[in-house]
Order: structure tokens, then C-alpha cells, then sequence
């Protein structure tokens, strides 16, 4: 079976990265598009997911209230970030060009990683 974050990849052009991040950080799968390049360090990238990590934990703090997180978003000027919770603590993370059409790409990721979800 494909891997998620090629299935991800091969959504749109427009995603830059996609990729699966264990509870420690580390990235297990995934990858850039040929044509995009990493904005960050490999150091900052690092901390960049421990830090999406942390926001999704907190976040699932309040889905006893609020109903179970479906997933988080942050956008910059050079980049949009979507983190999605995977099961056993994973997540999967995707940077897109800004200027992609989110709501299209988080309905088709919400689709595609369905079980894992």
C-alpha cells in the first residue's frame, strides 16, 4: 500500500510536504514536492513539528467539550501549515504554497486518511 504522505503529495500540486511525525518528532514518512524547498533548518524543522505536536495534545484536551480535534492550521505569509492527529499519537503534517485552496485539501486529506484518523 502507498505510504499517506505520497497519497497526500499526489492530492495537488500545491502541497509542499507531507508527512507522518511520531510522538518524539521524528518524521517516518514523507517528503517534499520536486519543486518546493524546505523554509527551515533541518534544527528548526525539528522543532516545528515537536511544536505540532504540543498544539495538538493541547488541542485534544478540550475534545471531551468541544467534540474529537479534526485539525489545526496556521498560515504564514510563505507558507500554510495543516497537522491532522493520526492515531498513536502520530500526526500527519502538510505545508501547502499559500494561496491553495485549504477547505478543498483538508476535505480530500479527511477522506483519505479516514481509519488512521
Amino acid at each position: 500500500m502507498e505510504e499517506i504522505s505520497t497519497q497526500v503529495l499526489n492530492l495537488d500540486k500545491r502541497i509542499r510536504f507531507a508527512g507522518v511525525v511520531t510522538p518524539m518528532g521524528e518524521v517516518i514518512e514523507g517528503g517534499f514536492q520536486e519543486e518546493a524547498k524546505p523554509l527551515l533548518d533541518q534544527n528548526k524543522e525539528q522543532q516545528l513539528y515537536l511544536e505540532s505536536l504540543s498544539a495538538i495534545g493541547s488541542l485534544r484536551e478540550y475534545s471531551d467539550s468541544l467534540g474529537d480535534l479534526i485539525y489545526n492550521i496556521t498560515e504564514y505569509r510563505k507558507v500554510i501549515l495543516m497537522t491532522f492527529p493520526l492515531k498513536e499519537s502520530k500526526i500527519l503534517c502538510i505545508s501547502l504554497f499559500p494561496g491553495t485552496d485549504l477547505m478543498n485539501i483538508k476535505n480530500q486529506v479527511i477522506r483519505l486518511i479516514g481509519s488512521r484518523y
